[in-house]
C-alpha cells in the first residue's frame, strides 16, 4: 500500500508492505538505483547508510513495543528511507503507529499551512525520526513505570510474583538496547557520509540534533537497566529472607514435635513392661510430660532468640 502526501512541492511516499509492483513504480519515478528497489522491499534488520549522486539511503531497525498477552514485548521493524532533495520515501512491513501519527501531522499542517519550517525533504525527514524517538520515549517511560510499579509491589510482599514481572521487563529492555544500539553508528556515518550536496551543508546541525536525542534515549535505557538491577537485587534478598524464615519456622516446630512423636512412639512399644500404659491416670500422665517438655523446649528456643 503507498500512501502520498506532498506539502510545498516536497513528495513524501509511504510505502506499507509494498509488494513488487509499488517497488518498480517508485523505482522508475524517481530513477532509483535496482539495488535500492531491492532494498525496498526485503528486511535484512541491517542499519546503514548508503549515499547515492540525487539521494541517500538510510536504513533503520525501531524497537516496537507490543502487547502479547498479559505482557510486552519488543519487536524490531525496519524502516527503509530514501531521502532526496524534494522527496523521501520510506518503506516497511506492517504499521508503525509513530508514521502513522505522524502522518496525520503533516497532513494538518499542509491543509492550515502552519509548519513553514520543512524546507525540503531533510527537514521532513527529520520531524520523522523526531517523532519516532518520542514514540521510543514514551515506551521507555512506560517500562520505567511498570519498574516503579514494581517497586511498590516488592515492599508490600509479592516477591515471588515480581521475580516474573522483572524477567519480562528485562527482557524489553535487553530486545530495546539490541535494536536501538546501531542508531549511534548511523548518526556517526551522517557526519562523514558526504551528503551536503543532496541535504545541504545546514543539515549538519539536525543530524548533531538526532544524534544527541538518540544519546537521551541510550541514557533512559542506562538508567531502566540500573533499576532494574537494583530491584531484581533488592527482590532476591526479601525473596530469600522469606524463605529463610520459612525454612526457619518449620525447623523449629520440627524440633519441637521430634521429641513429641519420641514419646508418644516410646509408650506404643508393644512390650509387657511399659510402664504408666495401663494405669488409671496413664494417658493424662503421658499428655502431661509433652506440655512440660513443649515448654520447656520453647522456652529454650525464646532464651536462644531463635525466633
Amino acid at each position: 500500500m503507498t500512501n502520498t502526501h506532498t506539502y510545498k512541492g516536497i513528495a513524501w511516499l509511504d510505502l506499507e508492505s509494498p509488494d513488487d509492483n509499488e517497488i518498480a513504480n517508485v523505482v522508475r519515478r524517481y530513477g532509483l538505483h535496482a539495488l535500492v528497489g531491492e532494498e525496498l522491499k526485503t528486511f535484512t534488520s541491517l542499519a546503514k547508510i548508503d549515499v547515492y549522486d540525487a539521494y541517500v539511503v538510510v536504513v533503520l531497525t525501531l524497537p516496537i513495543r507490543e502487547k502479547n498477552g498479559d505482557s510486552y514485548e519488543v519487536n524490531d521493524r525496519e524502516v527503509d528511507f530514501v531521502i532526496g532533495k524534494n522527496f523521501l520515501i520510506s518503506s516497511h512491513f506492517g504499521a508503525i503507529e509513530q508514521l502513522q501519527y505522524f502522518a496525520k501531522i503533516f497532513e494538518a499542517n499542509s491543509i492550515l499551512g502552519k509548519d513553514d519550517k520543512v524546507e525540503g525533504a531533510s527537514h521532513l525527514f527529520y520531524y520523522m525520526i523526531k517523532r519516532i524517538y518520542t514514540g521510543m520515549y514514551e515506551d521507555l517511560d512506560n517500562i520505567r513505570d511498570a519498574l516503579l510499579s514494581a517497586e511498590k509491589r516488592i515492599f508490600r510482599g509479592d516477591e515471588q510474583k515480581m521475580v516474573r514481572t522483572l524477567s519480562n521487563v528485562s527482557r524489553e529492555l535487553i530486545d530495546f538496547k539490541q535494536t536501538a544500539r546501531v542508531h549511534k553508528d548511523v548518526w556517526d556515518s551522517f557526519t562523514v557520509s558526504g551528503t551536503e550536496h543532496i541535504l545541504g551543508a545546514e543539515f549538519a546541525p539536525y543530524v548533531h540534533d538526532l544524534k544527541n536525542e538518540f544519546n537521551r534515549i541510550h541514557e533512559l535505557i542506562t538508567n531502566c537497566r540500573e533499576l532494574l538491577a537494583d530491584l531484581r537485587e533488592t527482590n532476591d534478598s526479601l525473596l530469600n529472607a522469606k524463605q529463610n524464615q520459612i525454612i526457619k519456622a518449620l525447623t523449629i516446630m520440627a524440633f519441637i514435635f521430634q521429641p513429641l512423636v519420641f514419646i508418644s512412639a516410646l509408650f506404643t512399644i508393644p512390650a509387657i513392661n511399659v510402664p504408666i500404659i495401663r494405669s488409671f491416670y496413664g494417658w493424662f500422665g503421658i499428655l502431661g510430660s509433652m506440655i512440660i517438655l513443649t515448654a520447656i523446649i520453647w522456652t529454650i528456643i525464646r532464651r536462644k532468640r531463635w525466633i
